[in-house]
């Protein structure tokens, strides 16, 4: 079987696919991942054989972008949050008349230009691969039309609490045919056709999945590839903090978001050890730090989060699977309005706590921290919601799932129980 996966330029939506492209290629499977070239050197690292054929915007600028729009159309007596970044050049501004909005037409017509030759590399190279089933995310919906082109099964992969219909603003990523690649193409599409999506929500927080029919998946964590820092394999002295921020989050924000500094001293004076993954600009950022405050740059979740007693972090789905596959309460500084929505599904779980990271004091993050730090009900509802995303069907059980799916070109809702009840 010939498996073509198609993917975003925003590695935290696909990295929760590597490991069922690992079980794939493991079961004997022809799997190719077409992706932009920004994202060759990251698929290429995961093992996977990448194919630079997808293009599109600069994920930065359009999140910026977005940002800046947002300030812009709010009422200065509610303003509340520092100043965007420069939609394009990331820099900082003094004010919103900063930024030139002449330089928005040619902008937008290079963000169509590339969406366009994306959707057309996609459907020649599909045209000289001919796959047999096609798995995308939700900021790649070039495998869509390709399945469409050529009868073939497609299969959405959520990096979790992201449905297909999404309705909530910040959610609702690329809902219909914004620049008519389907149409051109005689289809007829919008996120209501997706009729198969993978999805390693936890029980109590399914997105809406619409008519879709719903793959459940085990979370296998997945966050790069990189050597153990051999302070991790030392002794742990006391309790432990773990303050991740991504890139994305420094990106789009700048790193002078002041919660982040406020949470890292709000866990150094409590004297527990702090672990900060997040690259080296970003913690530059940060000035000088405690002496119980260490930087490991970038380094996996997977290899933090096991001896860790609380998860900060900016928000981001990925975060919050890796914290919920590991057992970690969590605190969430949430920089997007998704990551917002995540924390309204899950926080009454009594797993995580969210602030908006944008607005929190100093006095609120201090006070969360502790509360969750401290709090043994935050730890058993952890160790509760693990249970929830881990004892899940394989990315191997689902391999197999997905090989039916492509030989007999459907599956029930029956198959798909029976699947989910086997051991």
């Amino acid at each position: 079987m010939k498996v073509l996966f198609t993917v975003s330029n925003w590695a935290g939506h696909y990295m929760c696919m590597v490991p069922l492209a690992w079980a794939l290629r493991a079961a004997g499977h022809d799997v190719k991942v077409a992706c932009s070239p920004s994202q060759v050197r990251g698929v290429a690292a995961a093992g996977m054989m990448p194919v630079s054929v997808l293009d599109g915007p600069d994920m930065m600028e359009s999140a910026r972008l977005g940002f800046y729009v947002q300030a812009l159309y709010t009422p200065q007596h509610m303003v509340e949050q520092p100043l965007p970044l420069n939609p394009f050049t990331g820099r900082p501004m003094d004010s919103l008349a900063d930024f030139d909005t002449d330089l928005l037409a040619d902008y937008w017509k290079r963000t169509v230009t590339a969406v366009q030759r994306s959707y057309d590399n996609a459907v020649d190279y599909a045209a000289h691969y001919r796959p047999d089933l096609v798995v995308h995310d939700i900021m790649a919906v070039e495998g869509a039309l390709v399945a469409e082109l050529h009868h073939i099964p497609s299969v959405y992969f959520s990096p979790g609490f992201i449905g297909t219909i999404e309705t909530e603003p910040g959610l609702d990523l690329v809902s219909g045919d914004p620049v008519t690649e389907f149409r051109k193409y005689g289809v007829e599409w919008s996120r209501h056709q997706i009729r198969y999506a993978i999805d390693p929500s936890p029980d109590v927080a399914i997105p809406p999945m619409g008519d879709a029919l719903r793959i459940p998946i085990r979370y296998q964590p997945y966050n790069g590839s990189q050597d153990v820092d051999p302070w991790l394999l030392g002794p742990r002295r006391g309790k432990r903090v773990c303050v991740v921020w991504g890139n994305s989050a420094t990106g789009v924000f700048g790193a002078q978001v002041p919660a982040l500094r406020h949470a890292v001293d709000a866990a150094a004076q409590r004297g527990v050890e702090v672990v900060i993954t997040a690259a080296s600009s970003e913690v530059e950022g940060l000035g000088a730090l405690p002496p119980n405050v260490r930087v490991l740059s970038n380094c996996p979740l997977e290899l933090i989060l096991p001896d860790c007693d609380l998860l900060v972090h900016h928000g981001s789905a990925n975060c919050y699977m890796n914290g919920l596959a590991m057992g970690v309460p969590q605190l969430s500084l949430a920089l997007n309005y998704d990551a917002l929505i995540y924390g309204r599904r899950l926080d009454p779980q009594g797993a995580t706590k969210t602030l908006p990271g944008l607005k929190a004091s100093r006095e609120e993050v201090e006070e969360a921290l502790g509360s969750v730090l401290y709090d043994h009900r935050f730890r058993v509802a952890a160790q509760r919601m693990r249970e929830s995303v881990t004892t899940g069907p394989t990315a191997v059980q689902v391999a197999e799932l997905l090989a039916r799916l492509a030989d007999t070109g459907a599956l029930s809702p029956e198959d798909v129980a029976e699947f989910a009840r086997r051991p």
